[in-house]
């Protein structure tokens, strides 16, 4: 196992690397795409050193709302980037921001969550859970609709997208656990199974203890993610269609053992949610997912089954496998790329997305 020290080093390099090829990623064709509106900062009295910042994407229908406070206001999409949980930024996925505010007409919020190998799993999942956490509790002031949001991510942000919504749930049942097991609240916190999602609203309202504010997810869109740390590499490499177009040993070896120090950890639904209980899927997951997967990746096998066992639970599940792509395609630092076939993927996602928040709205 390669020592903490030598994962630091080789983050630090490849992070650097990437934020050249993510400049080169836009050179040329970043002349429409989005800036952060503004940087929101999460920060916790009991952890100084911890800290999350949220950057906000806003759409025209964003500020339309802000001056007037007229209607509805706009649905929120959080966004986990990519780059194995080690490498990437919060403002990597400009161009999918820009799809989802014009399509969506969506505030888009991209969560710099903390990276591995500083921060190992599951740094990252809760970081997640408190950015929903967060943006529930101050809707009211940032002109969001929290009970219209959505998870995106890409690649390890695809991993995110599914841990942060089931280890949302996983918190709210250990907090209504903690809540029946209290005499002053045994009463209120009788629950049932079919009327458990009233009862939420009630405690959101009476405030008794955290969590005061319970987000809704009413879908999930993610792009090629990682959903089985128990299965080797190898073996995932050696299953692909083109294995030498697979992610490189050295990349995956950093990114696994930076994120999943604790071989243990691997088998956590947090991590490996491939692996999750039908219960937690069935409880934690939204009805509408959608799941993008790349005909070279090495994560192809594991997206597919991981459909078919969410179509056998009736979810509405969704899959598309982009062919002849390999993995993070859309992310390519080639400015010649054919960006045009990503914006039209983007765009159909995106309308589908519109489709659901105004069903969550009617």
């Amino acid at each position: 196992m390669p020592s903490r020290w030598w994962l630091l080093t080789q983050a630090v390099f490849w992070r650097t690397l990437m934020r050249i090829g993510m400049f080169l990623h836009t050179l040329g064709l970043g002349l429409g795409a989005p800036r952060p509106a503004f940087v929101r900062r999460i920060q916790f009295d009991h952890d100084a050193k911890r800290k999350i910042d949220l950057y906000f994407y806003c759409p025209p229908e964003y500020y339309e709302y802000q001056r007037h406070r007229q209607g509805p206001p706009p649905p929120v999409v959080v966004n986990f980037h990519g780059g194995g949980f080690v490498l990437g930024c919060a403002t990597d996925d400009i161009f999918w921001a820009k799809a989802v505010m014009e399509q969506a007409q969506a505030v888009v919020v991209s969560v710099a969550y903390r990276r591995a190998p500083e921060h190992p799993f599951p740094a990252a999942v809760d970081d997640g859970v408190e950015a929903l956490l967060y943006l529930t509790r101050h809707s009211y002031e940032l002109g969001i609709d929290a009970s219209r949001m959505s998870l995106t991510g890409f690649s390890a942000g695809g991993n995110l997208a599914f841990a942060v919504s089931l280890r949302l749930q996983d918190r709210l049942q250990q907090f209504l656990q903690q809540q029946q097991r209290s005499d002053s609240c045994s009463d209120l916190l009788q629950l049932d199974t079919k009327t458990s999602k009233d009862h939420l609203v009630n405690v959101a309202e009476m405030e008794i203890s955290p969590p005061a504010a319970i987000p809704t997810v009413v879908s999930i869109f993610s792009w090629y993610p990682v959903l089985d740390f128990l299965t080797s590499r190898e073996h995932r490499r050696a299953a692909s269609v083109f294995p030498d177009k697979t992610l490189p040993r050295f990349f995956t070896t950093l990114f696994d053992e930076s994120y999943l120090p604790n071989h243990a950890d691997r088998a956590s639904p947090f991590a490996s949610v491939e692996r999750a209980p039908d219960a937690m899927l069935n409880d934690g997951l939204p009805h509408d997912v959608f799941v993008y997967m790349c005909e070279w990746d090495m994560l192809l096998h594991e997206g597919q089954r991981f459909v078919r066992r969410l179509q056998g639970m009736r979810k509405n599940v969704r899959s598309m496998m982009i062919e002849n792509v390999p993995h993070a395609w859309d992310k390519s630092p080639n400015p010649f790329r054919d960006q045009a076939k990503v914006d039209m993927l983007y765009t159909e996602a995106c309308s589908e997305m519109k489709v659901i928040f105004d069903r969550a709205l009617a």
